[in-house]
């Protein structure tokens, strides 16, 4: 039994360093080109994962030195990691259905500019000053690249790849589809999809209200869980089964069957993006770096 013991703490050990090596680099494979944009986490984010990572570390060996108690390895860090993780996935989630919403507006203003007889790019670039707030910043890019001389249709795609939805998409499918028209039946197509786009918001505003109540359930749960298990911990007289190495075997097993159940509970009261149709498709550049690499 002493030497499962050691294999579990072999392997805990282990596994942390593991965690503390990705959570510190990040997920970016070496050696293997990535698109710039996606090449390197956000400063912010690495600066935190290295916090926790020490904080994690430090803790983690103090508690299994101070408690004899080898599964505090795998607890702490999973506690460090997951929690906050957890804390932010059981959040109301309505900023993207705030932007879509100013998306909705300024599509209809967008409309209501071309029926004055204003050609596309004159009147994305005068939609600048009536733009919504939550949009504001990206409607700004946008004009910023039609008056850089960059061409209407490339600027269009990254202020998708800026908003980064599929109900965008359709707005901006119609203004590429019909582009140079300066007719009247723009500004209809894009009424007709601003109406679509409200009609979205409106389901999405009555989804998220409902998953909010099982997120908060959810969150409460979870946080009552963990404060129990901090009681319980201080008591000895019923930490005590779990001092024996098979108590350490079992109670890595809950813990670890607890992790799974909330993460399955949180994945279902979040909400999954549908995927954009307006992407690029790198296949063709995937193809050239792997006939490059055999060359």
């Amino acid at each position: 039994m002493t030497q499962l013991l050691w294999a579990v703490c072999g392997a805990l050990l282990l596994g942390g360093v593991a965690v503390f090596v990705v959570f510190t680099r990040g997920s970016d494979d070496a050696g293997r080109p990535r698109p710039r944009r996606t090449s390197r986490l956000p400063r912010a984010v690495q600066e935190r994962r290295r916090l926790q990572a020490v904080v994690a570390f430090v803790v983690a060996v103090l508690g299994w030195l101070l408690s004899g108690y080898v599964v505090t390895l795998l607890i702490v860090p999973l506690l460090v990691f997951g929690l906050p993780w957890f804390l932010r996935a059981t959040m109301t989630q309505n900023q993207g259905i705030d932007r879509l919403e100013a998306l909705a507006e300024w599509t209809q203003r967008l409309s209501d500019v071309l029926l004055l007889g204003l050609g596309v790019e004159q009147a994305l670039v005068s939609s600048l000053r009536t733009a919504p707030a939550a949009i504001e910043p990206d409607v700004s890019e946008l004009v910023g690249r039609i008056q850089s001389r960059m061409s209407p249709e490339e600027a269009l795609r990254l202020f998708g790849d800026r908003l980064g939805d599929a109900t965008a998409d359709k707005v901006l499918a119609t203004l590429l589809l019909r582009i140079s028209d300066r007719g009247p039946g723009l500004a209809r197509a894009l009424s007709d999809t601003a109406d679509s786009v409200r009609e979205e918001v409106r389901q999405r505003r009555v989804i998220e209200a409902d998953r909010a109540k099982h997120r908060a359930t959810i969150r409460w749960l979870v946080l009552v869980m963990v404060g129990a298990s901090g009681v319980i911990a201080l008591n000895p007289s019923y930490a005590a089964p779990y001092g024996t190495p098979l108590g350490q075997v079992v109670l890595a097993v809950v813990v670890l069957a607890l992790v799974a159940v909330v993460a399955w509970m949180a994945s279902m009261a979040t909400h999954r993006p549908v995927p954009r149709f307006l992407e690029a498709d790198r296949r063709s550049r995937v193809r050239t770096t792997a006939q490059e690499e055999e060359t």
